[in-house]
């Protein structure tokens, strides 16, 4: 049996764009129920479009420092990290960013000292396993490209406003007209005090540096 052509052409249209839906759905799912649903149709619209850039997993880390008695310094990282990065449509519009951490998986520079961090006494990873950064705008002030970050961080059950300070590189793609890897650090510092770790007040400093550096590959790659 033969179809008409016209009708091939519309089953073929409609089977894109169910892929289409299909791989946005898939860069959100980490995010699911965590993240506010009009956020998430705002990602998967950058994923459909293109504009929508994943974390590669063993490139990227989300680090912290604290300094506690006697004027020492504990540097730890994570690198059990998940998340994506949309490009606005527009230089003036705002992007949005996600990011979402393992705690569990940490390492520290006194290896001694992991199981105080992850005790309830801090980050009580067993209650919350998760670190969620969700970011909801871009401010751009130079080129190359450097500006702030502005989202939410949830930690310890609680959430807080974070202001990232950033700076971008990024390798052109000219056959797709889209960067084809993003590099991207950057800075910010909490008042652990703010997400109810009160601790050792006396030996631990209330403010805890952070610092991204992660690596992104367009979320279809």
């Amino acid at each position: 049996m033969k179809f008409p052509r016209h009708l091939v052409i519309a089953s073929c249209a409609i089977l894109l764009a169910l892929a289409d839906m299909a791989i946005a759905s898939e860069a959100c799912r980490p995010f699911v129920g965590k993240v506010d649903a009009e956020l998430l149709a705002a990602m998967r619209i950058s994923a459909a479009e293109g504009r929508l850039y994943r974390i590669v997993p063993g490139q990227s880390k989300v680090g912290f420092c604290v300094r506690h008695f006697p004027f020492q310094e504990l540097r730890g990282e994570f690198t059990n990290i998940v998340g994506g990065l949309a490009l606005p449509a527009d230089i003036q519009e705002h992007g949005q960013a996600l990011l979402l951490i393992h705690s569990s998986d940490m390492d520290a520079s006194n290896p001694d000292l992991i199981p105080l961090l992850q005790s309830h006494e801090f980050m009580d990873t067993e209650r919350y396993p998760e670190i969620l950064f969700v970011g909801h705008s871009f401010e751009w002030h130079t080129h190359p490209l450097h500006g702030h970050i502005y989202g939410d961080l949830t930690l310890h059950g609680r959430t807080q406003p974070v202001v990232f300070d950033i700076e971008f590189e990024m390798l052109n793609d000219y056959e797709h007209a889209r960067p084809a890897r993003i590099f991207l650090s950057g800075t910010s510092q909490v008042n652990r005090m703010k997400f109810d770790m009160r601790s050792y007040r006396l030996v631990v400093s209330q403010t805890v540096r952070l610092c991204l550096s992660v690596e992104l590959v367009p979320w279809d790659n």
